[in-house]
């Protein structure tokens, strides 16, 4: 596996899975800019190697992935309005763009979740086929919590979940745990935390030993019959999402005393 301090993701292959291993644990492994490139070319990479058939995203730490790097969302001295709004465009579509390709991937794509998953990196557990997750492991859309509802998570989570459950995510910003997930239709199921590596390994490969020509036509034709159409529904969340953290609304406040760690001031 590679491991090196410049490397976003890690990636092994055993016998026809490749591992994907997201690797800034020191930063909780955003969602940030060169971490969504790496991701959509290790993907890619995988989509078209043809000893791969299935590939498995996990993360180093304590979290699976802590979602969009908030500092990255700020302005920046001497940016724009206009190009601090077009700079979060382009990094929400990228980010929509690598969660899609998880769905157009001709390869099973499986999650492997430890710690917490918030926010876009609860939005990725959900633009995976499968996921499994430690039984400690949490899930959250906290935007609501800085002022930013969390309309992009939405567009995947919405699509997993009934919409009360999705919902009463996005509104309360709580932490679920596993086995809510599970109950919820977020994750296939919980296991012990000693187990999840064995767990998602003994999936991969049960589904790397079926026909990938049968798996690769299926998965496409239910990704295309089930939801139409969700390059639009990105399209309008990725909108609100950049107004909402480019506006002088209550998003730029709670993001400042998050970062500030203080209690927000939404007057």
């Amino acid at each position: 596996m590679q491991t090196g301090k410049d490397t976003f993701i890690a990636a092994n292959t055993e016998e026809a899975v490749l591992w994907l291993t997201l690797n800034r644990p020191e930063r909780c492994n955003p969602l940030c800019s060169d971490m969504i490139a790496a991701l959509t070319g290790a993907i890619a990479a995988g989509s078209a190697d043809p000893g791969i058939r299935v590939i498995v995203i996990r993360a180093l730490g304590s979290a699976f992935s802590a979602g969009h790097d908030l500092l990255e969302t700020r302005r920046r001295d001497g940016e724009n309005q206009t190009a601090w709004e077009a700079r979060i465009d382009q990094l929400l579509q990228d980010c929509a763009a690598m969660m899609t390709s998880i769905l157009h991937a001709p390869k099973p794509i499986v999650a492997c979740v430890q710690g917490v998953a918030s926010a876009a990196g609860c939005q990725l557990v959900s633009a995976c086929d499968l996921a499994i997750a430690s039984e400690d492991a949490t899930f959250c859309t906290p935007g609501v919590n800085i002022g930013a509802f969390c309309t992009t998570p939405l567009v995947g989570i919405g699509r997993n979940l009934s919409r009360k459950h999705a919902l009463e995510m996005a509104l309360t910003g709580d932490q679920f745990d596993a086995a809510t997930a599970e109950r919820f239709g977020l994750i296939n199921r919980s296991v012990r935390a000693p187990d999840l590596e064995g767990v998602t390994r003994d999936l991969a490969t049960k589904i790397a030993s079926r026909s990938l020509e049968s798996i690769s036509r299926g998965k496409a034709t239910f990704y295309q019959q089930l939801e139409m159409p969700i390059d639009k529904a990105f399209e309008v969340a990725n909108r609100v999402m950049r107004e909402s953290l480019t506006s002088e609304g209550d998003a730029r406040e709670g993001i400042s005393a998050f970062l500030e760690k203080r209690a927000p001031d939404w007057d």
